[in-house]
């Protein structure tokens, strides 16, 4: 089942909860007392789920109670209670605590395909008229970026999701050791075929120069892996739907394409042949970091740490991040962080609506954006001239600050726009890090590039829920065992899979999702945010922040 929305919906990003997350002691900010002898307002009460990633360092607490929800009790309007959820188990989690009747007021959770099934199920608070009501904050922000309201309405109207301004930024990166290339008189390959001629003289022709053929050209090991080759033959990042001559549909041809590529990988013998036990990409990262790897597929939120780990093993190392090759498809380019997100939803048994609201402001407020990012000023960051951090202590914020950054998914980053969320945060007096600054940058010209941008046509965040009766379809087929067994399978040909997959998607009623979407895009196209959309985002942003 899970495997099946991954299918439709894989994310990005995902992504998108990393970046800069500075953080520290909290200094407390008590309300002043009324002067006129009337007693307080009663707070509300408010609680709300945090992703559980089991990284905060023992001595700082635990996810309900730590320096950072200290923070927002001591200096927000309403009292909070966080409620840890494993990442790996949200929806499995939620969906428990909707049935026995505790789920949390405020439910926060990346994954769209999670929340419109809670919507379908009637488990979600429509907020057009709270927000109207008691908001301040975030009604602004919805005026300002209609986009957010766009993409928070459901079916019948209404808003539901809570989405944030963020900035845009690269996510994925692939990289190539360019040691190798000059060790072996290559260049940077151009198209998929050029990439293929590389990967095998990095098997081939000893880039490591140990004397054995103990090299890999390629990784298919874990998802990041596994999916460039998509992107490279234009399959979608968030649905395999596309604009296809006018009709939303499979990009069938697409993923045709990429799966005989990926079976050219595996015959031609420039990957390892176990990817398969690889399911988290490990042993690919391990390869890499070890030297044994020539291109890899990184995502930002670890990059620098690849990075490091690369050259403490290897000092001589050296790494650029590059264009995906062209294909007869085209040229695409890897995920981004799009310069928005939706990942909030609230229980339609909330008790407390107006307090609710209340929060959401509370965390958009520039001062709170800021200290949950950044940490405490004079702490852990000193502001630069441009009043962007410069963090104080590199030990102290990895103990205070480096775990916080899922108690501010639902803030926008407007007020921040001018600062740089990574290389802010390198060392100038350290030469890897500036080296790895080089990497960002050269990044950033080639996947933040409208010219080729990600493929597909609209972002999954537009797509309408499905029906329980089309969902229950999609839910039942699972693709990706059949192409991986594909790869692995001499005689089982790229064409063959996508047929046996065409007729099992048909004799599950796929037919009807199909339908669904087709007329679902007729109806909305030029009301969907599309790619183009988050590109044109970008660039603004870059305006506004000077870049």
């Amino acid at each position: 089942m899970k495997k099946k929305k991954t299918w439709v919906y894989a994310g990005l990003v995902t992504t998108a909860a990393v970046g800069l997350v500075l953080t520290g002691c909290a200094k407390e900010e008590k309300t002043a007392a009324p002067t006129d002898g009337a007693a307080p307002a009663a707070r509300g009460k408010v609680s709300v789920t945090v992703y559980d990633r089991a990284k905060i360092p023992a001595e700082e607490g635990n996810f309900e109670k730590n320096r950072w929800t200290d923070y927002m009790n001591k200096n927000g309007p309403v009292d909070l209670q966080f409620v840890p959820i494993p990442r790996d188990k949200t929806a499995d989690k939620i969906n428990v605590l909707f049935a026995s009747g505790s789920a949390p007021d405020i439910i926060v959770d990346y994954n769209a395909p999670d929340r419109s099934a809670w919507y379908e199920s009637k488990q979600l608070l429509p907020l057009n008229d709270y927000i109207d009501k008691y908001s301040t904050v975030y009604k602004q922000q919805l005026e300002k970026y209609p986009v957010l309201k766009k993409l928070g309405t459901r079916a019948d109207g209404k808003l539901y999701d809570i989405g944030a301004v963020r900035q845009g930024d690269i996510n994925w990166m692939l990289w190539v050791r360019t040691d190798w290339l000059k060790k072996l008189n290559l260049e940077v390959p151009k198209t998929s075929e050029d990439m293929l001629k590389v990967a095998k003289a990095f098997v081939e022709q000893d880039p490591d120069g140990n004397g054995k053929k103990d090299t890999y050209g390629l990784a298919l090991g874990g998802y990041l892996n596994w999916k460039v080759a998509d992107y490279m033959f234009g399959v979608p990042f968030n649905t395999n739907y596309q604009d296809q001559n006018n009709a939303f549909s499979v990009s069938w041809k697409n993923m045709q394409a990429a799966t005989a590529y990926k079976k050219q990988m595996f015959d031609m013998g420039l990957i390892d042949k176990d990817f398969l036990t690889d399911q988290n990409g490990d042993k690919a990262k391990r390869d890499f970091i070890n030297g044994k790897l020539g291109f890899y597929m990184t995502q930002r939120s670890e990059a620098q740490a690849v990075f490091e780990s690369l050259r403490k093993n290897d000092p001589n190392a050296q790494v650029i991040p590059i264009a995906l090759p062209s294909t007869p498809n085209g040229q695409f380019s890897p995920a981004i962080n799009t310069p928005f997100t939706m990942a909030g939803v609230v229980n339609v048994k909330a008790k407390d609506p107006k307090a609710v609201i209340q929060y959401i402001d509370f965390l958009n407020t520039e001062k709170t954006v800021k200290t949950l990012r950044w940490g405490i000023e004079g702490e852990h960051y000193k502001p630069n001239a441009n009043g962007c951090p410069v963090p104080t202590d590199a030990a102290k914020n990895t103990q205070e600050r480096s775990w916080n950054a899922d108690y501010s998914i639902l803030v926008s980053e407007e007020s921040m726009m001018k600062c740089d969320p990574v290389l802010d945060l390198l060392d100038v007096n350290n030469a890897t890090q500036m080296d790895y600054k080089k990497v960002v940058e050269a990044a950033r010209k080639i996947y933040l590039n409208p010219s080729n941008p990600m493929p597909g046509s609209v972002i999954d965040l537009s797509l309408p829920s499905l029906p329980s009766e089309l969902n229950t379809i999609l839910s039942s087929v699972n693709f990706d065992d059949e192409l991986k067994k594909s790869v692995v399978t001499g005689n089982y040909s790229a064409d063959s899979v996508i047929t046996n997959i065409q007729d099992t998607w048909k004799k599950a009623g796929g037919d009807k999702v199909d339908e669904f979407y087709n007329n679902w895009y007729k109806q909305n196209k030029t009301n969907a945010v599309s790619i183009k959309d988050v590109y044109d985002l970008l660039v603004e942003q870059q305006k506004q922040a000077g870049k």
